[in-house]
């Protein structure tokens, strides 16, 4: 394999079991991967605190993404002349104050908001309990909730949401109110950061397997797709993507192996 190796990949159902949210089975051959200088970068939805989490789990320190591309950790890791975070949205509140006094009042009530429900409803919607589901809602730069109107309402509450320069992002199980920020812009960011550190050619895979992965995807040297049975792969317009046919993250292994076969 020539050059350097940079993997971004989304987590929730793409690396992590959607149910279970285990990764056991692969954990072995993502310390293989790491132990060979590539560099695996979590781009995801998911909160600082669970991403951090997950690296616990795995037993290492990566860098990662978090917050649909809010929020850029552990460069330092990379070069010590680099910041340990870097921030690329505005905070929850400031987002909030803009939804509430630009949006539709009856786009709003068609909104529920995921923090204000019960425990119980919260466990259920994000498949959590405990400290993970706190980890979960630790958000600084997004804004999670339901929305309870038909697809035209959505696609105004989208627009609308677009034109006051915020942006609505679909994830596994939520929506999330975001800033225009998104896991395709932050990953850039990381990309040109590399490149100022790093005097080899680089090579990029991306790992996605839902919608809010695609723009990710369409932006890698190599775009992979993990097996998703609730993602109608029609959707999909990249040239030369890799499907697996298992679902994570088994088919994380499987999709990353043929990724970088085609690297050799």
């Amino acid at each position: 394999m020539s050059g350097k190796i940079l993997i971004f990949t989304d987590l929730d159902g793409t690396l992590l079991n959607r149910d279970t949210f285990e990764f056991g089975t692969i954990k072995k051959y993502i310390k293989h991967l790491l132990s060979k200088n590539i560099s695996i970068i979590p781009n995801s939805s998911k909160t600082e605190a669970e991403i951090l989490e997950f690296n616990k789990e795995l037993g290492e320190d990566l860098p990662f993404i978090s917050e649909n591309g809010a929020a850029v950790h552990n460069m330092d890791l990379i070069n010590q002349s680099l910041p340990k975070k870097i921030i690329l949205s505005r905070e929850k509140n400031e987002l909030l104050k803009i939804f509430k006094s630009k949006i539709n009042d009856k786009l709003i009530s068609k909104c529920k908001f995921v923090l204000g429900l019960k425990e119980s409803e919260k466990s259920k919607i994000f498949g959590l309990s405990g400290e993970k589901l706190n980890s979960a809602l630790k958000r600084d730069f997004s804004i999670p909730l339901l929305f309870e109107g038909n697809k035209n309402e959505k696609i105004d509450l989208s627009q609308s949401i677009k034109n006051n320069g915020l942006t609505l992002q679909d994830g596994g199980r939520i929506t999330n109110l975001c800033d225009k920020v998104s896991k395709a812009l932050a990953m850039k960011n990381v990309i040109r950061i590399f490149k100022k550190t790093e005097k080899q050619n680089l090579s990029i895979i991306g790992v996605g397997d839902n919608l809010n992965d695609l723009d990710m995807l369409k932006n890698c040297d190599i775009a992979c797709l993990v097996f998703n049975d609730k993602f109608k792969l029609e959707k999909i317009n990249i040239d030369n993507c890799i499907v697996s046919k298992k679902p994570a993250p088994e088919g994380w292994q499987e999709v990353v192996n043929l990724a970088l076969e085609k690297i050799k």
